[in-house]
Formats: structure tokens, C-alpha cells, sequence
């Protein structure tokens, strides 16, 4: 059962605490009075996965201004609960959640193209999203704003738009702009977002 948290409900944002301390490293963890914020904004969906009353996954999702795309910003497993197809199972009804398709759900994933102790890992992860449909978008070096004064890892961005083969590089603009804005705080005009796109052609293609 996938629902979505309300700002009541804090034995379950306890549950899903818990379980995004455990999942991700600090450098990708957003501070908890930030979470307690992001929870009081529409655009943002948590999402509780629970079997028979004990949380097993979750997913925090912010659809993006102009309401074409939404980022997947996190999601993770209980550990105990890995390889029964429950995350799987998240994604997809998280994108249905918000929308998607139409809605075109972009998701954030480290980079398994540089060396790393868990690059086997890394590859893994990329795997899984392939696996529900998820492209990469072809050459795009996506820069993820820090979230704390560490920085975070090399990360990329891939695509779940079932039936769509390429991204207009102007469409693919304003998202990374949504994204800088709506997800980090950034500025809309933040040069980084110039870097990513300067080499890219008119229609970016998926792979």
C-alpha cells in the first residue's frame, strides 16, 4: 500500500526519517527541518509503502513548475524487504501519483561512470530504473546542487517518458531550471545550468 504522508502524520514521517537516514549518505541527505518544510508544500508528495502496517519503502517526489515534469528526488527499501519488487513497485506509483505519462517523471541516480568502491553498485541502481523504462538523456553531465556543505556525488539523470525517443533541448532547459529552483534554492539564471547544455544538440536523445 503506497499513500501519501500529511503534515499529521509524524509517527509515519518518523518511519520514513529512519529509513532515508539508513539509505543514503549524508552528502545527499537534506537536513530534517528542510524534509519538515519540503512536507507543507503541495508540489511535493511524500509517499509511505507499508505492508500490514510496518513501512517498507517510501518515495519524496516534487512536481516541477509548469507541471510537465516532476523529479524523484528520493526512494529507498527497507533493507529487509530488498528484491520482492517493492521498489519497482514505488516508482511506478509514484510517477502515477504525479501524473506520468503524461507528466515526464525525471529521476537522479549516481554516476556509475566514474571509479568508486560501490561502482558495481552504482551500475545496479542504473540497471533497476532501466529495467521500468527509464532512458538516459545522451551527453547531458548533470550537476547536482550540494545540499550541505559536503559535496555530493558524481550523479546523472535519466528519464521515464514511455514512447518518447528525444527531449527538446529548450524543454530539457526549463527543467533543469524547475529543478535548480524548485529542489535546490538556486538561482534560474545559476551557470551551471549553461555548462550542462552548451554542447547538447536542438533534440537530445534518449539511450
Amino acid at each position: 500500500m503506497l499513500k501519501r504522508l500529511q503534515l499529521s502524520s509524524e509517527a509515519e514521517f518518523s518511519d520514513l526519517l529512519s529509513l532515508y537516514e539508513e539509505a543514503f549518505p549524508s552528502s545527499e541527505r537534506k537536513p530534517v527541518a528542510v524534509l519538515r518544510r519540503m512536507l507543507a508544500v503541495e508540489q511535493y508528495y511524500f509517499l509511505l509503502a507499508t505492508e500490514n502496517e510496518v513501512t517498507v519503502g517510501f518515495a519524496i517526489v516534487r512536481v516541477l513548475s509548469g507541471g510537465t515534469a516532476a523529479l524523484l528526488e528520493y526512494m529507498a527499501v527497507a533493507p529487509s524487504q530488498r528484491r520482492r519488487g517493492i521498489g519497482g513497485q514505488i516508482v511506478l506509483a509514484a510517477a502515477r501519483a504525479v501524473n506520468a505519462p503524461p507528466v515526464t517523471l525525471l529521476l537522479e541516480v549516481e554516476s556509475d561512470n566514474v571509479k568508486s568502491p560501490d561502482q558495481s553498485l552504482r551500475t545496479k541502481r542504473k540497471h533497476f530504473y532501466r529495467a521500468l523504462g527509464a532512458l538516459e538523456l545522451r551527453n547531458l553531465s548533470w550537476i547536482m546542487p550540494p545540499v550541505i556543505a559536503t559535496l555530493p556525488p558524481a550523479m546523472e539523470m535519466m528519464v521515464l517518458a514511455p514512447a518518447v525517443s528525444t527531449i527538446r533541448r529548450e524543454e530539457l532547459r526549463q527543467w533543469l531550471v524547475n529543478i535548480y529552483v524548485d529542489v535546490y534554492g538556486q538561482s534560474a539564471d545559476d551557470p551551471r545550468i549553461d555548462v550542462m547544455l552548451r554542447e547538447l544538440p536542438e533534440e537530445v536523445e534518449l539511450i
